[in-house]
């Protein structure tokens, strides 16, 4: 099967991955539609996106669509027009998109070396009831890796790195319920890698910063790992537990609100702790509190939702590459009418009269050229007639 890459399969790229970035939103927005509709399936939405911008391939059975309105301008800017009378401006467009990339990574490699300088701001804990408990969540996995426990003048647990990751306590007194839930809690984003998804996704909007739809993605991501995070740690759990989990949240979060301003505020994409507040903090509490049981017959229930909902994702990812846009230019007349004997033949002009040496095609009562019986047949079946 033939694959190739064009400007026009990019642009599908573009507009399949706007289209599922609103829809996210939406879904993101409402009370309940989250609830319903799945952090899983969330993911996977997110997964469509990602591959569809960046393998944006056009296979040929894929149907051209011809769009002259809004096209045929943008391709006439790219390649009609040139820059310095030589440069399609075209080639000006992928200049600036390296170019951003190039200053987007800087800013971000730069933003990572002050995350890492903070941790001189931070002692090791390296015994105690954190330890303990992050020793016993290891041992539970047959986890064998060494996880250092830092405590922080910072406001808010968070745990950081990919191949070395770590946990940051904030430096204050805990309760062992709460402190099992926090430490229980970032130690699941550790074994989600979710600061590698983080790390992925950060660089996917580096490499297309020009999209608006890469910071939204980028943005939405921060909220649905914690959602996936906190639906993983309650798993199993039962009414009273998850009620115990959620107090633990609301906790941390009252005591954050009081000492802010007093402390100092570290951003991290997988913090625990984020401050959620109003409608994204009843969203959270709700997924939690609300989420389906994986057992009996709501397992059952449950894997048929799922089942169905990637038969629909396999039917919308092959028919995002059924179709591709294109502009459509039709040939100048001067370049089809090239010399004086050389005719524009439309059917309703053009007849054909049989003669004793052929076929003679009249134009303008004219006799214009004269054809063998092969080609007399060829012009009658695209309309010409007999007269």
């Amino acid at each position: 099967m033939n694959m190739c890459i064009t400007p026009y399969s990019f642009a599908m790229g573009c507009i399949w991955t706007s289209i599922l970035t609103i829809i996210m939103r939406a879904i993101q927005k409402g009370k309940w539609t989250l609830q319903y509709f799945g952090v899983n399936n969330l993911l996977i939405l997110y997964a469509f996106c990602i591959f569809r911008m960046t393998v944006p391939i056009e296979f040929s059975a894929t149907k051209v669509v011809p769009v002259e309105a809004v096209y045929n301008a943008v391709t006439s800017l790219c390649i009609k027009i040139k820059i310095g009378g030589t440069i399609p401006a075209g080639y000006l467009f992928l200049i600036i998109w390296c170019c951003g990339i190039v200053i987007k990574l800087f800013l971000r490699l730069r933003d990572y070396r002050i995350s890492k300088q903070l941790l001189f701001l931070c002692t090791v804990i390296r015994e105690g009831a954190a330890c303990e408990l992050l020793e016993k969540l290891q041992n539970e996995k047959g986890d064998k890796r060494k996880i250092q426990i830092y405590r922080t003048p910072f406001d808010m647990p968070m745990e950081m790195g990919i191949l070395h990751p770590v946990i940051l306590l904030p430096d204050q007194e805990y309760d062992r319920q709460s402190l099992y839930y926090i430490m229980k809690h970032e130690y699941t984003h550790i074994l989600n890698r979710d600061a590698a998804v983080k790390l992925l996704l950060n660089l996917w909007s580096c490499i297309f910063w020009w999209n608006p739809t890469a910071y939204l993605l980028n943005l939405n991501i921060e909220n649905i790992l914690e959602l996936k995070c906190d639906l993983k740690v309650t798993q199993g759990l039962k009414n009273e537990e998850k009620a115990e989990y959620l107090s633990s949240i609301l906790q941390m979060i009252q005591g954050t609100a009081k000492k802010e301003g007093k402390v100092p505020s570290a951003k991290n994409d997988t913090s625990l702790y984020k401050k959620y507040v109003g409608e994204n903090l009843k969203k959270r509490f709700l997924c939690v509190s609300k989420c389906p049981q994986t057992t009996g017959k709501a397992s059952v229930k449950y894997k048929t939702y799922m089942a169905t909902m990637i038969m629909v994702y396999i039917i919308l990812f092959f028919a995002s590459y059924s179709v591709v846009f294109q502009s459509k230019f039709d040939v100048p007349v001067e370049e089809v009418m090239t010399e004086d004997n050389v005719y524009f033949l439309e059917p309703e002009a053009v007849f054909l009269r049989q003669t004793e040496g052929g076929y003679e095609v009249i134009y303008k009562n004219e006799c214009v050229s004269v054809v063998d019986e092969n080609i007399a047949q060829l012009m009658l079946e695209e309309g010409f007639e007999f007269k």
